[in-house]
């Protein structure tokens, strides 16, 4: 288990996406909120999850890749906590989506 002193994994990618775009913290924090519309960084952060998942999703050369590994590799930790901000967000699983956009079954 991981010290609890140690930042979470949003604050390291907020940290490091500030570093990334040479702004201070409090500056990307305000871009997010009051440039691109988003009530925190955790809506953004799930925003730009989702995003880059349907991206993977209707991608035909993806289409047997695991939705749990599409899920892990864009930053969810868990397949039920992907599947719950998937539903509530787009309104479908992510096999629906993925059936829909790719054809085929839903898995």
């Amino acid at each position: 288990m991981a010290p609890s002193h140690y930042p979470t994994r949003q604050t390291l990618f907020r940290a490091s996406l500030a570093d990334e775009l040479r702004l201070p913290e409090y500056r990307l924090r305000k871009l997010i909120h009051e440039e691109m519309g988003f009530r925190n960084f955790n809506v953004f952060l799930h925003h730009y999850r989702l995003r880059e998942a349907c991206g993977m999703l209707s991608d035909r050369r993806q289409a047997r890749t695991p939705i749990l590994t599409i899920a892990l590799t864009v930053g969810y930790q868990s397949i039920n906590t992907f599947n719950r901000a998937f539903r509530q967000t787009l309104g479908e699983t992510p096999s629906a989506f993925r059936a829909r956009s790719v054809g085929g079954r839903e898995d």
